[in-house]
C-alpha cells in the first residue's frame, strides 16, 4: 500500500450523554414543555401584576348626563383624597377612584332630540346604549365596591325609590343645610363645591347620598363600608378653613 495513501474507514463520532437523554426528552415531551412553560409565565405575570396593582382606599361614583374626560376624573380624585380624612389602607398614599356612568334621564333624551343644529339636524341620543349604561351603573352599585354616589336627580330619586339610600341623620346625626332631602345633599350647596374648582365639572344640582349597605351585620366588606361612612361625613363637613 502506498504510504500516500489514506485509509477511510467509517467514521467515529462520541456524543455527549447528557445532549442525548435532551434530544431524547424533547422528542417525546417537546408540547407538553411548551404548554408547561407558558401556563407557568401566564401565571407569574398574573402574581406579579395581583401584587404591584395597588388598591385604592375609597371607590366614589358619578352617574348623570356629563361624559368625565380622564383628566377631569382625576381632578375630582385629587379633591376626593385630599379630604380623605386618613390613609384607611395604611400603605402611605390616599388612594381615591372615580367612577363615571354616563346616562341620560328621560326627560334630557327628550329635550336633545327636540333641539336642532345650524343645518336642521335634530339631536340624537344612542337609546340603547344609554340603557345599557343604566343597568351597567345599576349592576355596580349591588357589588358593595361603592358607596358614596353623586347622582343627577333622576337617577337619585331612581335609587332611593329602591330604598337603597341611608337617611343623612343616620350618618351624620343631623341634616345639614346642604341637604335635599333626609336622603341626599346637593352638591352645589356644598363647600367643598365652592373651594374647588375641579368639583365644578359636575352639575351643581348633583346630588350626593350613601348607599346602604347590601349585607346587615358581617360581611367581607363591612370594614369597607365603614370607610365609606367616615369619609362621607368628610365630604359632607369639609371646611375650607382646614385647606
Amino acid at each position: 500500500m502506498n504510504s500516500d495513501e489514506k485509509i477511510h474507514g467509517a467514521e467515529i463520532r462520541t456524543q455527549n450523554r447528557f445532549l442525548l437523554r435532551l434530544e431524547n426528552f424533547w422528542y417525546h415531551y417537546k408540547w407538553a414543555t411548551i404548554i408547561t412553560a407558558f401556563f407557568v409565565i401566564v401565571i407569574l405575570v398574573c402574581t406579579l401584576q395581583m401584587c404591584n396593582n395597588e388598591k385604592e382606599d375609597i371607590n366614589l361614583l358619578y352617574a348623570g348626563p356629563i361624559q368625565l374626560s380622564s383628566e377631569e376624573i382625576g381632578a375630582v380624585s385629587d379633591v376626593m383624597e385630599f379630604a380623605m380624612p386618613s390613609d384607611f389602607d395604611g400603605n402611605g398614599k390616599k388612594e381615591a377612584a372615580l367612577v363615571n356612568y354616563h346616562i341620560y334621564s328621560k326627560e334630557q333624551i327628550e329635550e336633545i332630540e327636540a333641539q336642532t343644529d345650524s343645518a336642521g339636524v335634530a339631536g340624537y341620543v344612542d337609546r340603547s346604549y344609554n340603557s345599557g349604561n343604566y343597568d351597567n351603573f345599576y349592576n355596580y352599585i349591588q357589588t358593595g365596591d361603592v358607596s358614596i354616589c353623586f347622582l343627577d336627580p333622576s337617577l337619585y330619586e331612581d335609587i332611593k325609590s329602591k330604598d337603597r339610600l341611608m337617611k343623612l341623620s343616620d350618618v351624620l346625626g343631623y341634616c345639614p343645610d346642604s341637604s335635599s332631602d333626609e336622603y341626599g345633599m346637593v352638591l352645589g350647596d356644598m363647600e367643598i363645591y365652592d373651594t374647588y374648582g375641579a368639583m365644578r365639572v359636575l352639575p351643581e344640582d348633583t346630588v350626593v347620598c350613601l348607599l346602604r349597605p347590601l349585607v346587615a351585620g358581617k360581611s367581607s366588606k363591612e370594614k369597607l363600608y365603614a370607610r365609606e361612612k367616615e369619609m362621607f361625613e368628610a365630604i359632607a363637613e369639609f371646611s375650607s378653613d382646614e385647606k
